[in-house]
């Protein structure tokens, strides 16, 4: 069994049980290997978990026929974090947190910025500044970089509320505050 198969294995059984109720023992027992095979492949079992967001570009990829669909920045922009949203939701909060705490003890770059998304997300900054859609004059990638933080920071509250944050309707409406859009309603959605 691959590294990827061990990880999408335990993935599941922290989901299905709780991460602390789930053992390295209980991941090998699932995967039909040994802990050696184990620990050849993962450090440990918050090894599993820093990695949560690398396929993030993959699945906003999938999503290309929908960002193309749209001529709206805000649009294509919300569809960017929502994807990033998706994932972090997908995984829950639990976990998410967990892959906080590990980061906080030492940084395994889980929430580094992913080079592909950065410079798509830019891209709809400036276009959304060139069309108007956005009123905020500043450097695009500098928007984008505050954007990605305001986000974290929002994901960090989620996480510390267990859950109970809606989280997504309070960042689009920072989004639309920092980003300078007109028309944005309660919900984070353009009237």
């Amino acid at each position: 069994m691959d590294r990827q198969q061990i990880q999408e294995t335990a993935l599941s059984l922290f989901k299905e049980r709780g991460y602390s109720n789930v053992t390295v023992q209980d991941v090998c027992d699932a995967c039909g290997i040994s802990k050696p095979t184990f620990y050849s492949r993962f450090h440990s079992k918050d090894d599993i978990i820093v990695n949560l967001y690398d396929g993030v570009s993959e699945r906003l990829g999938d999503q290309l026929g929908e960002l193309i669909g749209t001529t709206s920045a805000w649009e294509q922009l919300l569809i960017c974090y929502d994807t990033i949203a998706d994932e972090t939701e997908g995984a829950g909060e639990e976990l998410m947190r967990r892959m906080l705490i590990t980061n906080l003890r030492e940084d395994h770059h889980s929430l580094d910025e992913r080079p592909y998304l950065s410079r798509t997300m830019t891209s709809i900054i400036e276009r959304g500044q060139a069309s108007g859609e956005f009123d905020n004059p500043s450097d695009a990638r500098q928007l984008r970089e505050a954007t990605d933080r305001m986000f974290t920071g929002y994901f960090c509250y989620w996480c510390i509320s267990r859950g109970l944050l809606d989280w997504r309707v309070a960042f689009r409406k920072s989004l639309a505050a920092v980003l300078g859009v007109r028309g944005v309603g309660p919900g984070g959605a353009r009237d």
